[in-house]
């Protein structure tokens, strides 16, 4: 009896600090799946995705396979207590293909691979307000392959 107490205690202090962080994952992942929405991917299942919580300055990376003449899109989102991401497209050679560090909150880049092989998308959070701030990154195919 004790220990289910000493659990059902546990889990109301904890509680309360898991539903600001559902929140905010939730928000991420709405406006990650509306920003997919409006660019128009091919298939869902083609779609690659990752969320996660990043403080300020910290960066994240996403490895995503593409095709040769096949043309993506890639679009990273953030919580409201985000005021900036900077999204970059890397090749298997470390080299930055393109960037987007203009956009306040909703960086996006398209590109055209001009032959197949796994890049590699960055996101770094360049304004959190209130640490850790949550984020998310699509890379998104657009149509099909060119001939």
């Amino acid at each position: 009896m004790v220990r289910g107490i000493g659990a059902a205690l546990t889990a109301l202090v904890l509680a309360p600090a898991a539903l600001p962080a559902q929140r905010w994952e939730r928000q991420v992942q709405d406006r990650l799946e509306r920003a997919i929405a409006a660019i128009g991917s091919i298939g869902r299942s083609a779609v690659v995705t990752r969320t996660g919580t990043l403080n300020q300055a910290e960066a994240a990376t996403l490895d995503a396979p593409a095709e040769q003449g096949r043309p993506y899109a890639l679009v990273a989102v953030c919580d409201d207590d985000c005021s900036r991401l900077q999204l970059t497209l890397i090749n298997e050679n470390g080299s930055e293909i393109a960037t987007d560090r203009r956009s306040e909150n909703l960086p996006t880049l398209r590109f055209t691979p001009e032959r197949a092989m796994t890049y590699r998308v960055r996101v770094v959070m360049d304004g959190c307000s209130w640490s850790p701030c949550w984020y998310g990154v699509a890379v998104v195919p657009l149509g099909k392959r060119a001939p």
